[in-house]
């Protein structure tokens, strides 16, 4: 038993020790960034804007950096599902209906890490929970750092790896590809 309570003890001070190693940040993401889903029918494409003025104002995040890899704590974007417009009503409401939105309105993007290539590109794991369902990817990034840092990239998902089924209209007439891009072009204030 005093072996196991010794094993707990060094990891716990490890962690903690691991933990204290985070620098904390305040950052902000910029209004004038983008964030676009955009999508396909079989009748014509779709793209659904990201309204900004839906992000939290500032947050708290943690990272640390050893060689060529920075690791993040608390890196989480809450991108609001009604903060999406898709350009009309009928769209946006299938749009919601898609995500589930009454059900989970919210989609979190958590950056947990980005190995860099260069200073100016690398590749991001992000993960992305919609309609309650997480998963994880590794996202190519632009980097830009400066005063104001822009990080810029594009991922292709599946909408099925949420389980999610792609709405029919006119009786399977107008279908939804499963296959979506989100385009990002994010201004970070840090």
């Amino acid at each position: 038993m005093k072996k196991i309570a010794f094993v707990l003890a060094v990891l716990l001070c490890g962690g903690i020790t691991h933990a204290q190693n985070f620098q904390k940040k305040e950052v902000t993401v910029l209004p004038s960034s983008n964030l676009t889903i955009i999508g396909d029918s079989n009748i014509a494409a779709f793209q659904c804007e990201f309204d900004t003025s839906h992000l939290e104002e500032s947050q708290v995040v943690g990272y640390t950096q050893t060689g060529n890899e920075i690791m993040f704590t608390g890196a989480v974007l809450v991108l609001k599902n009604k903060g999406f417009d898709c350009g009309s009503k009928g769209i946006n409401q299938d749009f919601h209906d898609l995500l589930k939105t009454d059900d989970h309105p919210r989609i979190f993007l958590e950056l947990n890490k980005v190995d860099l290539s260069s200073p100016s590109h690398g590749v991001a794991t992000v993960v992305i929970t919609i309609a309650g369902k997480k998963r994880t990817y590794k996202v190519p990034v632009t980097i830009k750092s400066e005063v104001i840092a822009e990080f810029k990239g594009n991922l292709h998902l599946n909408i099925k790896d949420y389980g999610l089924e792609a709405p029919k209209k006119l009786f399977g007439m107008i279908v939804v590809k499963d296959e979506i891009d989100i385009d990002f072009n994010l201004l970070v204030k840090k």
